[in-house]
């Protein structure tokens, strides 16, 4: 309990003691904050439609109404299991634990149209 009297959640030896990844923060925020394609992206996590993991391949699918970003990297899983408990919230690819993160637009997106006047 903390100086409230609010249950705080036991970690496990595991989050206590275990190297964290250095490609992504570990902190709770509302927005989930990524690194794809030369850009940061910020979603609210409250927006994400459905996720999908694939073990045979080490990659995540995190499935926003505007786009999808697909995550890979032998540590992704560790990734998911931070993002579902709102810890992982801002990530960038570190060539060693995530290897990649792709943002695929939906097609109805006009993001790209809008942005592109900004890279020169």
């Amino acid at each position: 309990m903390n100086d409230k009297g609010v249950p705080v959640p036991a970690r496990s030896l595991r989050e206590q003691f275990s190297r964290s990844s250095e490609a992504w923060k570990e902190q709770s925020d509302a927005i989930f904050r990524f690194w794809a394609e030369g850009d940061w992206w910020g979603f609210p996590f409250f927006s994400l439609s459905a996720s999908r993991y694939f073990g045979d391949k080490e990659t995540l699918c995190l499935y926003w109404p505007l786009g999808t970003a697909v995550i890979t990297g032998p540590k992704v899983l560790d990734f998911y299991a931070g993002f579902c408990a709102h810890r992982a919230t801002c990530l960038k690819p570190d060539g060693k634990d995530i290897t990649d993160l792709k943002l695929i637009l939906s097609g109805d997106s006009n993001a790209p149209n809008e942005s592109d006047h900004l890279k020169t």
